[in-house]
């Protein structure tokens, strides 16, 4: 049988042509009087129909000579004919009393002489003038072809004839029965009929209908004895020309014009009749009826073939097929070396990185096999070509050995794992998520900037009430004031100076002392303004490039999508550029008052001395008098220095105190968004396939013990607790109570290592927010979130499995290394076959596998048999691995020295994956099913 290398692939295939000269109802032209067998042939070999079933009535005599006749015309044709012997059963069930035809298609290698012996031993149930059934064989009038019909049980006795009583009937011949017309649609209503459409049914292994019938034969309940499961059975649409007018317009062709509909029948399979069997075991995944080829990918991201060049352990090219592809064989076969390699073509750092999450080795020590490493074969090339040729680069989802496991085992990488899957389906909860997730963010920022506020007021109050320390302690200041005032009033009575004098000389002596002190503060303002003020002629202005605005934003222009940080930036920028101009006007026009104000405070002084000069003089000739009064009058000064420190000391701890409300504020809105969060998950059961997902949110145990590295070890405290030898903080309470832990670190009541910044850690612990991981939930089992998973080896690599094969929109090809390791066989079937049957309808996908439900159970379409050169396994050209390519429905056996050529695609399977033809009928006889 031929081999195709690239396994089983969508075809166009019409099993109902008929052929000219016809026994019935020929339409066909003639040419010269002759049946225009040339013009019939061409039209099949210019038709993009790959398998065609030529046709006739109770014979197949004809159908055989024009196969041959089309075989020496076309010597290298492709097409594949069968012949279909079209019979008609003695039994009707549709409304019009229709007897029902039936089509018998025969293996395209089948020996003519037991086609015909078939023929010969069915009986019609036309009689001789003797009362002797004709056979087909003995048909030659029209009016017998017309009239002839032949007994189900007729056609089974015949068949037993033909190909004996051990035989099965598919491995010769395929029954196919009309499901519309002259066909089995039972009149409605009547259950004999549909009883005897059932049994109808029964007989035929595949019906000849529209994409209309399809979902019928493939139900299991659809006969009327629901107590019986019918079989899933494929359903094909065939022209059923009968002139070349129709043959030309219908072939191969979806029409839909005046009434009549044609529909075009795709079946992934070899061109053979080996590859029509497998329809009856995959109906559903094999046929389809449509317009268009089924599983179409973009070309771009399937690969077509591998090359190797630089190197003899490889052959030149290996093709492969658009579907599932198994890669099966014996140990160190170079299996897993092929997916590598293939993998390695495409995305090397990824392959590596992959490589190295699964073995836990270096990068250096990776490779495409045990003892190889990418480096020991970097004079092997390996090229990858696409379906697309303009191709040139790609992408791949590549899962090495123990993967599944290694990935499932990290809680912070199932996570990372479960988003994007949960991603794809729950698209609008996580636009939500992210939202919050940048609010949480944006709002830990302010947390940091309402910290440094804190401090920062707290720590120049602090400064402010050293200063208030170093004036003097305002109760000793009080007393020494009042008993001045005491001392001078005595004073006052001893040189009998009147109240009125003494209250003047003291108000002008207070006036010049404000006067002056205002001059000197005057002074001081001057110096803080002079590196921003310059004169010129009496006038002041603004030294250039001294005076700037820095404003900041909340958000932070870094927090802000990229779009909108630019527009934020303009307005920042803008609005600091106006606020300088202002900031310069504001500081020049200060500095112009304030030198006014001098030349009026000078003046004023002036004034009251002169004014005063008498007073003064008689009152400074008491030096004792003038003594006490101006000590009087620093006691009066340093109160009011001391009430505007404590005015000013106030407001900073007034601001400290905002800042700490606001603190609390966020706090309080971040506990609030990540609840929200969770109750957005929660609010709908989250699933996929059979996984259950959850949401956990907590602080990581590392993060708590980095949070705790500050504390001092073996020390308790409101804020830290001490469990054995270890110290954490307890960042629950801390944020509960945000006042008490400032205060404390901040005061040194909660010691620190030395090197630790007090500011810096306060700020850490009260920015810490939980972290959010999912959980995935499986019969019970869990994995995911903080805890230890309970989920069995097995389990989590299915787990991880199912997150692969759900993840992503992209469809690039998935490449995967024995995904059945830790997996039991019902598991396999009953969750990764199902998973594989549809995701290959999406992706190319790459399997090295040594079980048998992974390749038979999936139908791949592609099976790569590896084999590595030895004395009893030779390759050609001894090279160290080589493969063979082409489907499961491919078989041969041959006396070959090469061990890749001494079986088909059918029979390496059986051997590599079951052991063998007598251990998997063994098997078979054990299990007695």
């Amino acid at each position: 049988m031929k081999r195709y290398e690239a396994g089983s692939e969508w075809r166009k295939w019409d099993l109902h042509v008929h052929l000219p000269g016809t026994k019935l109802s020929d339409g066909y032209k003639k040419k010269d009087g002759k049946v225009d067998w040339p013009r019939f042939a061409d039209a099949l070999e210019n038709s993009d129909v790959n398998v065609i079933g030529i046709t006739d009535y109770f014979s197949a005599a004809a159908i055989f000579d024009f196969i041959h006749f089309f075989r020496a015309r076309f010597q290298n044709s492709e097409k594949v004919l069968l012949a279909n012997v079209e019979l008609r059963l003695n039994e009707a069930v549709n409304e019009n009393g229709d007897l029902v035809h039936f089509h018998v298609i025969f293996r395209d290698d089948v020996d003519e002489a037991a086609v015909a012996e078939f023929l010969g031993a069915l009986q019609t149930q036309i009689t001789t003038a003797g009362g002797k059934k004709l056979n087909c064989g003995n048909l030659s009038t029209p009016v017998q072809y017309k009239t002839a019909t032949v007994s189900r049980d007729d056609l089974h006795q015949a068949f037993v004839h033909a190909f004996g009583t051990k035989a099965d009937e598919t491995d010769h011949l395929i029954y196919l029965a009309p499901a519309n017309n002259d066909g089995i649609r039972a009149m409605k209503g009547n259950r004999r009929k549909s009883a005897l459409a059932d049994e109808i049914d029964k007989t035929a292994h595949a019906f000849f209908g529209n994409s209309g019938n399809r979902d019928y034969f493939l139900q299991r309940d659809r006969y009327e004895d629901k107590t019986h499961r019918a079989p899933a059975k494929p359903v094909f649409s065939g022209c059923d020309a009968h002139n070349f007018e129709d043959l030309e317009a219908w072939l191969g062709k979806d029409v839909d014009v005046n009434g009549t509909r044609q529909e075009v029948t795709w079946i992934k399979a070899d061109p053979t009749f080996a590859g029509l069997q497998q329809t009856l075991i995959e109906p559903a995944e094999r046929v389809w009826i449509q317009p268009t080829r089924p599983d179409e990918k973009e070309p771009y991201k399937v690969i077509r073939s591998v090359r190797f060049t630089g190197s003899k352990d490889f052959p030149a090219k290996i093709t492969l097929n658009g579907n599932l592809n198994a890669i099966i064989g014996s140990r160190s076969s170079g299996k897993s070396a092929l997916l590598a390699h293939i993998a390695h073509a495409i995305d090397p750092a990824y392959t590596i990185s992959q490589q190295v999450m699964a073995s836990h080795l270096k990068e250096s020590e990776v490779g495409p096999a045990a003892g190889k490493t990418w480096r020991s074969v970097a004079s092997t090339t390996c090229e990858v070509e696409w379906s697309d040729s303009s191709a040139s680069s790609g992408s791949v989802i590549y899962v090495p050995q123990n993967w599944l496991y290694e990935i499932s085992d990290n809680p912070a990488e199932v996570t990372a794992k479960i988003e994007p899957a949960l991603r794809a389906k729950y698209e609008p909860f996580f636009r939500e998520h992210e939202r919050l997730v940048a609010a949480v963010v944006s709002t830990n920022n302010s947390i940091g900037r309402s910290v440094d506020r804190w401090f920062a007021q707290s720590n120049k109050a602090d400064q402010v009430g050293e200063e208030i320390k170093r004036v003097g302690e305002k109760t000793a200041i009080e007393k020494a004031r009042d008993d001045l005032k005491a001392e001078i009033d005595r004073v006052r009575k001893d040189y009998a100076l009147s109240e009125e004098d003494l209250e003047r000389y003291q108000e002008v002596i207070a006036a010049i002392a404000d006067n002056t002190d205002r001059i000197k503060a005057i002074d001081r303002e001057e110096t803080v303004l002079d590196p921003y003020v310059t004169s010129s002629g009496g006038d002041f202005m603004a030294t250039p490039a001294t005076v700037q605005v820095s404003i900041e934003t909340t958000p932070t222009q870094d927090e802000l999508p990229k779009p909108l940080r630019s527009a934020v930036a303009g307005l920042v920028q803008g609005a600091a550029q106006t606020l300088t101009v202002e900031l310069e006007k504001a500081v020049v026009a200060y500095r112009t008052a304030i030198e006014r104000e001098r030349a009026t405070l000078e003046r004023e002084r002036t004034e009251l001395t002169t004014d005063n000069q008498t007073l003064i003089e008689k009152h400074e000739a008491n030096k004792k008098l003038d003594g006490l009064v101006k000590r009087h009058g620093e006691q009066v000064e340093a109160l009011k220095l001391i009430a505007d420190l404590e005015v000013k000391r106030q407001d900073l701890l007034t601001e400290a105190a905002t800042a700490e409300g606001r603190i609390v504020s966020l706090l309080h809105t971040r506990s609030q968004t990540i609840s929200d969060l969770a109750q957005n998950f929660t609010r709908e059961v989250r699933e996929l396939d059979d996984l259950i997902f959850g949401l956990e949110m907590e602080i990581p145990p590392k993060r708590v013990t980095a949070l705790s590295e500050p504390f001092r070890k073996n020390e308790s405290g409101t804020y830290v607790t001490r469990e054995g030898d270890e110290t954490f903080v307890d960042i629950a309470k801390a944020q509960a109570d945000p006042h008490g832990f400032l205060t404390d670190v901040r005061s040194g009541k909660q010691r620190l290592n030395a090197g630790y910044d007090r500011l810096h850690t306060v700020k850490h612990v009260l920015q810490a927010s939980p972290e959010i991981r999912f959980t995935a939930e499986l019969e019970d089992d869990v994995i995911g979130g903080f805890r230890k998973s309970t989920m069995t080896p097995g389990k989590q690599a299915l787990f991880a499995l199912t997150l692969i094969l759900n993840e992503a929109q992209d469809t690039w090809p998935l490449l995967i290394d024995q995904p059945e390791d830790d997996l039991d066989s019902r598991s396999i079937y009953a969750a990764i076959v199902p998973y594989l049957q549809k995701r290959k309808r999406e992706r190319q996908i790459i399997l090295v596998t040594h079980n048998a439900n992974l390749v038979v159970g999936a139908d791949a379409e592609e099976v790569v048999v590896a084999n590595r050169h030895g004395d009893d396994s030779k390759n050609r050209d001894r090279r160290t691995f080589d493969y063979l390519t082409g489907s499961l429905e491919h078989t041969a056996t041959t006396n070959s020295q090469f061990a890749l050529e001494r079986m088909g695609i059918r029979e390496h399977t059986c051997e590599i994956l079951d052991g063998g033809e007598e251990a998997f009928h063994k098997r078979a006889e054990k299990y007695k099913l």
